[in-house]
């Protein structure tokens, strides 16, 4: 009997591997194409609001926040790979652009946040004076205000705490204010060296700082220009 399990438990093992296995891409000849980088500048991120926004809102006030957001979301990249660049076993071999230098540069050749969304990426890194970009698009589609959302989530808890849970099924995403959709690429002569992507859902007990956090520590983690420390 056990010996018929077994075949069975290996499959499952196997399958829990790959289902821990990273997501992300990197580019075959990712080694050959940057040996030689040096300095990577982190671009503005690509922000997309969606869905049922809020009536007060205008198109000038999404944009707005739009841009905002654009910004938060190129600061704290940027803290998340230098938090992750150099550990016990491995160090990074480029440098980056300090996100100041990148936005002054930027504005002093007349390229706004939004512009750099849409330029190309061979000639913002010459512009920069960099070997490579990163580019990040984060779109957040919303179904929910938070008050919505906060009612949802109180008769959730009603319902399990009436015992009722487990005769009235209720979708966990059912509360959700947002989807948010992320990814992060690596560029360099028009190139996709590396790409990372990321989903979640969001509902009103969760601080914008914390959806940015979520996002860019996980593109932070996985990173590429790593290689093994040296043993002394």
């Amino acid at each position: 009997m056990k010996q018929n399990l077994l075949p069975g438990f290996i499959a499952i093992f196997i399958l829990f591997l790959f289902s821990c296995s990273n997501k992300y891409y990197t580019a075959s000849n990712f080694e050959e194409k940057t040996e030689k980088h040096k300095v990577v500048a982190i671009l503005p991120a690509e922000v997309t609001l969606s869905g049922k926004l809020p009536k007060t809102l205008s198109p000038e006030d999404i944009a707005k926040a739009e841009e905002r957001e654009s910004i938060d979301f190129q600061y704290a990249l940027m803290n998340s790979i230098l938090n992750h660049a150099n550990t016990k076993k491995y160090i990074t071999t480029v440098n980056f652009q300090d996100i100041n230098t990148t936005q002054k540069i930027l504005e002093q050749n007349n390229i706004s946040v939004r512009d750099s969304w849409k330029k190309d990426d061979e000639e913002l890194a010459k512009v920069l004076g960099v070997d490579a970009v990163i580019r990040m698009n984060i779109r957040k589609q919303r179904y929910m205000s938070d008050e919505a959302s906060y009612g949802v989530g109180m008769a959730k808890q009603v319902i399990y705490k009436t015992g009722l849970g487990s005769k009235v099924p209720v979708p966990g995403s059912v509360g959700k204010t947002y989807d948010i959709y992320a990814t992060c690429n690596l560029l360099s002569d028009n190139q996709t060296l590396w790409n990372d992507n990321y989903k979640r859902s969001t509902d009103y007990d969760t601080p914008p700082n914390v959806i940015v956090e979520w996002i860019t520590d996980d593109f932070g983690t996985n990173f590429p220009y790593k290689q093994k420390r040296k043993k002394r």
